[in-house]
Formats: structure tokens, sequence, C-alpha cells
């Protein structure tokens, strides 16, 4: 596929392409023309060629492409980490996922459009009010601790700190 008005060599790595051969192609291409960019993202949905397809996309919003794209590289990035048991953490959609749920049916457990909770499952600073929002919804609580070594100490942030060396009561 020829990208407007751009040139670059035949058989560019997708990873190479500029971003506006990116765009043009996630736009205006189809089945066939997408297939190369598809089999790099399947190789490393969380590389940097899907963090710009994604970023791209939310520049540039495509008519119906741009959702294709989207839930096409959070599917392949969710497969991943679910078969990947090295991964110690899960995303919030995958543990969504995990407990069978549907962003739609969390969403109103949680009193908030699909949309919005769609951006909190995407956002890479989460509020610890939204998170703990989202484990009560999920039936279950949320827990922080601070790791030091072998040694994990829980906190409660947003508790009013008390002297050293006294007890709160309760």
């Amino acid at each position: 596929m020829k990208h407007r008005h751009l040139r670059y060599p035949p058989g560019t790595p997708v990873e190479r392409l500029p971003s506006a051969a990116l765009v043009d192609l996630l736009d205006r291409g189809d089945l066939g023309l997408w297939r190369p960019l598809r089999d790099a993202l399947a190789k490393d949905p969380h590389g940097p060629l899907a963090d710009r397809v994604l970023d791209l996309l939310g520049a540039f919003p495509m008519y119906g492409t741009s959702a294709l794209w989207r839930t096409w590289i959070d599917r392949r990035r969710t497969e991943v980490e679910a078969c990947d048991p090295t991964l110690p953490v899960l995303s919030l959609a995958v543990l969504r996922r995990r407990l069978g749920l549907t962003q739609a049916s969390l969403a109103r457990r949680m009193d908030m459009s699909q949309s919005d909770l769609s951006k909190l499952e995407r956002r890479p600073d989460v509020r610890l009010s939204s998170l703990r929002l989202y484990a009560q919804a999920l039936g279950g609580r949320l827990e922080t601790s601070v790791l030091r070594g072998p040694e994990r100490i829980a906190v409660s942030p947003g508790t009013p700190p008390t002297p050293m060396g006294r007890r709160r009561p309760g």
C-alpha cells in the first residue's frame, strides 16, 4: 500500500514505518494489508509498537478501526498475561475477565459508565480510592503494604498518623 506522499523501501518492517504511514494503514488498510502489523503486534502486544499504535489511535480517532485495533491489542495482552505464569501482577482488565465480569456489568456495580471504567482500566496511575471501589465492586477488598526485603508491612494510606510507639484505640 502506498501511504499518501510517503516513500520508504518495500518490505520495511512495520516497526520502522513513520507514524503517518501507520495512521494511513490503520485507517485505510484492509485485512491483507494489516497482516504484517497484526503479526508484529501479536509477537509483542506489550511492546513499543503496540504502545505507539494505541497512542496514534488516541491522537487520530478512526471510524470503526480505532475500536477494532484497541480491542484486539487488549485481547492479545490479556492472552499473554493469562498464559505467562512468570507475570506476578495482573492488570485490572485481566483480573476482571478472570472473575468472569464484563466492563458493562462492573461499571453498573461501580455506578459509572462503561467508557469511564475502560479509561480507569487503561490509566497508568490510578488513585487508591478508585482501586478500593474497583475491588469492592469485584466482591473483594484492597490491601496495601510496603515490601522491604522479605518483610511485608501492611499500611493504610489516608489514615491519620499516630505518634511513634502508641497504638490507636480500636
